[in-house]
């Protein structure tokens, strides 16, 4: 009994420590940003939908995070999300509500971390390379997108 309760105390502050090595906000792997607890990648049809390190988002300002990705208009729309490596709940970020379109200039596109097959669909104006913003600095996570600088 006392071994048990020894173990699980060793167990249970192993966690706590673990728990306390990040602090959700940046410095995941290869320099991307943890949202949330977990490396966010850009996934979607540019990228086969992978989690691919050069889609892992970085901290650009507090709670404003960017992956650059190159378009073309040929291949357009795109549809993407933002998401871990594993599709998680609560880390996988899809259009909140219908229709779920990036239009150029307009407004961002409010996003359900939830979210489990709605992909919001962005047209590039021309081709190059754009900038994929996730922002969750207000009431609700969006996203919006930006000719690559």
């Amino acid at each position: 009994m006392y071994k048990k309760l020894i173990l699980a105390a060793v167990a249970a502050g192993a966690f706590a420590i673990a728990g306390c090595s990040s602090d959700g906000a940046s410095g995941g792997a290869e320099g991307g940003a943890d949202v949330f607890g977990a490396p966010i990648y850009l996934r979607g049809e540019m990228n086969d939908w992978n989690a691919q390190p050069q889609y892992l988002i970085k901290k650009v300002s507090d709670g404003v995070y960017v992956a650059t990705a190159d378009l073309k208009v040929d291949w357009a729309p795109y549809k993407f999300k933002f998401a871990d490596s594993a599709w998680s709940a609560g880390t996988n970020f899809g259009y909140r509500d219908q229709p779920g379109v990036f239009e150029w200039g307009g407004d961002p596109v409010v996003l359900n971390p939830k979210s489990i097959f709605e992909e919001v669909k962005v047209t590039p104006p021309a081709d190059g390379l754009y900038d994929f913003y996730i922002d969750v600095t207000g009431e609700n996570p969006v996203t919006y997108v930006k000719e690559h600088k």
